[in-house]
Order: C-alpha cells, then structure tokens, then sequence
C-alpha cells in the first residue's frame, strides 16, 4: 500500500509557471511510491510576507485528520521565506506535531529529526530569509532607478495604459474622448450603471476613473515602501478633462454616497411587468415579495404570483404570507401612478456661492501637483504665483449660503411612469414605499397612507425620486385618493 501525500507548489508572480513544480513533484512521489491525493497550487503568492500561511494550516489540518501523511516540495523555500524564523519554524513543528512529514527534493535532510536533519533546516530557513533580504534589495535597486526616471509605478484605471520600458513606463490615455464623455455625463446626474452599460464597465470601474486625479491635474502619486519607508514622486502626464468638470463629476459621487442610495433588494429584470419583484415588502416579515410566473412542467402558463423570498442576506421565505395574485396589484399600481396628475419637481440651488468657492479648491492641487514636476524656472516662478493668488482667493472668499427649492419640471408622475421603463418604475413604487405611503397587506391589497415622513433628510412634504427630481406627498395624496381613499 503506497503513502498518501500532497503536493505543495508556489510562485510568487502573476508572471512565472509552477508546471515545472508539478511535473518534479509528480515524478519524485512516484520514485518514493508516494500517492498525490491532493495539490496545493498558490500562484502568485509571496512567501517573504506569508500569504502562504492560511494554505499551510489547511495542509497541517488534512494531516491531522489522517487525509494524508507526507507534504512534497521542489525546495523548502516555497514553503515560507519569513524573516522571522521562529514563524518558520512553528509551521514545521505543527507539520510534525500533527504526524506529518516534510518532503524536499532539492534538500533531502531538510525536515528530518535527527541531529543533521535539524543543521540542514535550520541553515536552509535562514538562506531562504536572506534570499527574501537580497531579493528586496535588488528589487529596491530597480524601484530607485524606476524613482529617479520619474516613470509610471502602480495600476491606472480603464482607458489608461503605460507605454515603454519596465523602469521608464510613460502613462497615457488611450481614449480621450471617451473619459470626457464619461465625465460629462456623471457630471449631468446619470447614473453609474448606465454609463457603465454604455461602455461595457462595472459601475466601481466608472467611479475609479472618475476618481484619477490625474484626469485634470496632469500628475500622477507614485509611492514605494521599503523598509517602513515610503518613497513618493510625481508621474506627469497629459490631463484629460479640466479642474471644473472634474470637480463636478466628483461632487456627484460624494453626493451619492448616503444610506438613501444603497442597494434596496431586487433584481435586474427582463420580462414587461416584472418590475414589482423585489420591490413591495411581506406585510409578514418585512422581506422582499418577488414575482414567481413561467410555466408548469406540463407547459401551462403559471398564474403571477408576489411570494416571500426573505431578505438580501437569507433569501429565504418566511412561509407565513399566503402568496397573492400579482396581476391585481400590478394594476393598482398602474393606475395610481400613470393617472397621476402630481407635478414633479427639481430641486436646484436658487442662490449661494458655495459651489465656487469649491471650484478654487479643486484647482489648487492640480497647480501643486504640477509644482512638482515643473523644471523651467520661469513656469515654477508663474505657477508659485498662480498658487498664491489662489489661496488669496480661497482666505479672503465670502461665503453666501446656498438655498434651494423646488421648481415644476412641467412632467407629472403619469408622464414619467407611462414614459419611463422598468428601473424608473421601480425607483418610484419604492420611493413612496419608503416615504411611508405605500403597503401590501396581508390580504394582497394596497394600503396608501398618510406620507407623513419623508425619505431621508428630505422635509417639507417631499418625497425624492431620485437623479435630483421628487414631487409633493400630500398632493400625491390627493391625486391617489380616488383610486385608493386613505
């Protein structure tokens, strides 16, 4: 009966191949009658700072269960290169303790308990240490060079990539005319996701570019840390967009980032009037009521059902609401919102100067930034004087509260229900429901209220729809009332 065993393999970069390990390793197991049973392949994983560790204590757990007996290396250095040896040492001391045994191929005394045994390992994970030391030091050497030539160090966002050699890399944009549109309109109030859809991004991907300082102030942060030291310099490149559009697109990231505009439930949806799943809560447990439709096994269309399916971490139904006919509903709704002749209403600053005062500040980095990278001594004289005059601006700026209020877009609900698709749909049945409006009893009927608490911060009646528009709840009220009395 052969020995049970696991192989264990490791790179440390994206770049290199472990098939070399595994073919070695398989070679050696069956010269010893050793039978893999299981692989530990970490590809990309740095030994120095012990990223490894986690797969080394799943190793001990499998021997300790009796799952296999002996862990196969090409060399002890994949196993861990930590300076510290006493870390080093605890793992061997666990493999061992848990009945296992160490396998090397390139050092074949290394792991043993006899007194040779124990010279060679010890000799072994201090050479693996300085191997981590030199390998630091000479990757230093090339980040000085890197330092010195100004070049490009860390990842830039989409539709940015480096150009030139490793220790020189110049970063450009690839599509200028694309992140200008993207700024424009984040700037406007689109949303992220449909600006992602529009160029085939993830919405995180779009608030990463919108984000790059670089985008306006021509200068790219680089840093390095070596030895709890870090270095950084001044990457410069060719500015995208200027100061004031990006000011303004980041101002509606900020903006965005309340409670209000997390995610609510639901799912994106593809098939006409499904838009009420996820939506509506259970009147039982307060999860989220989604539409089960499609057909039986025998083919025959399914009546529309609203059933529990929990909340957005268990998704599980709390089986105490009787699943209700969803049509019903669907037209309540329908007719609620799409004959309602409630005005909708923009909330726009009427007077303050708040905002320009916000624009100063966003471009005094962008020359700060250029500062740094500025060699002519004329241009850093005219730029030093362009900063002060800015901090003048921004010291001795008079402040004038903003105020804001509601103005009539001349657009109704019914005109933004019956003109709207299925997000907007959904945005409005969930921003009266949060408002304290809108509520599905236990009998599958629609309650309205009284709307007397608004969404968030938001007072004076008002209840937000979002992308800056909302309308007036008593009115909304008033409008309803026909359909269904309060």
């Amino acid at each position: 009966m052969s020995t049970l065993g696991a192989g264990f393999v490791r790179v440390s970069t994206g770049s290199q191949d472990e098939s070399s390990q595994v073919k070695a390793i398989i070679a050696y197991a069956a010269l010893l009658g050793i039978t893999i049973v299981k692989w530990f392949k970490l590809h990309g994983y740095s030994a120095s700072k012990g990223t490894q560790e986690p797969a080394l204590r799943e190793a001990i757990a499998d021997i300790t269960r009796g799952d296999y007996e002996t862990l196969i290396v090409t060399e002890s250095s994949r196993l861990d290169r930590r300076e510290d040896l006493d870390a080093q040492a605890e793992i061997l001391l666990a493999i061992r303790s848990a009945g296992g045994d160490i396998i090397s191929i390139d050092e074949p005394q290394f792991g043993k308990t006899d007194f040779a045994g124990r010279i060679v390992t010890l000799v072994a994970q201090h050479a693996n240490a300085e191997k981590s030391k030199t390998v630091k030091s000479q990757t230093y050497r090339s980040i000085r060079t890197l330092i010195d030539n100004k070049a490009l160090h860390g990842a830039v966002p989409t539709f940015w990539a480096a150009r030139g050699e490793r220790l020189s890399k110049q970063a450009y944009c690839t599509n200028p005319e694309a992140v200008r549109d993207i700024y424009e309109r984040v700037a406007n109030g689109e949303p992220l996701s449909s600006v992602g859809r529009h160029y085939d991004l993830f919405r995180r991907t779009v608030a990463i570019l919108i984000r790059f300082a670089a985008n306006h102030t021509g200068v790219v942060e680089c840093s390095y840390t070596h030895q709890g030291i870090t270095e950084t310099w001044a990457h410069k490149v060719e500015p995208v967009v200027d100061s004031a559009l990006w000011w303004r697109a980041n101002k509606v990231l900020d903006v965005n980032k309340t409670d209000a505009r997390a995610n609510k439930g639901g799912r994106p949806i593809a098939w006409e009037n499904l838009w009420i799943s996820g939506v509506l809560d259970c009147p039982e447990c307060g999860g989220k009521l989604f539409l089960n439709a499609g057909t039986t096994p025998a083919r025959n269309p399914r009546t529309p059902k609203l059933r529990c399916g929990g909340d957005g971490h268990k998704r599980l139904s709390c089986k105490r609401f009787k699943a209700c006919d969803a049509q019903p509903v669907i037209d309540i709704l329908e007719s609620m919102f799409g004959g309602n002749e409630t005005p909708i209403l923009a909330f726009q600053r009427v007077a303050g100067n708040t905002h320009e005062l916000e624009a100063l500040k966003a471009e005094l980095p962008k020359l700060q930034a250029q500062l740094s990278i500025i060699t002519d001594r004329a241009a850093r004289r005219e730029t030093l004087t362009q900063i002060e005059s800015l901090e003048d601006k921004i010291e001795s700026f008079t402040i004038v509260p903003d105020s804001y209020d509601y103005s009539p877009t001349g657009q109704t609900v019914g005109d933004l229900w019956t003109a709207g698709d299925s997000t907007v749909k959904r945005s409005m049945v969930r921003a009266v429901k949060n408002a304290g409006g809108l509520a599905l009893t236990a009998q599958g009927t629609i309650e309205v209220g009284e709307l007397e608490h608004g969404l968030g911060d938001v007072g004076d009646g008002i209840v937000d729809l979002g992308a800056g528009i909302c309308f007036r709840r008593y009115v909304f009220v008033e409008h309803s009332a026909d359909v269904w009395p309060v």
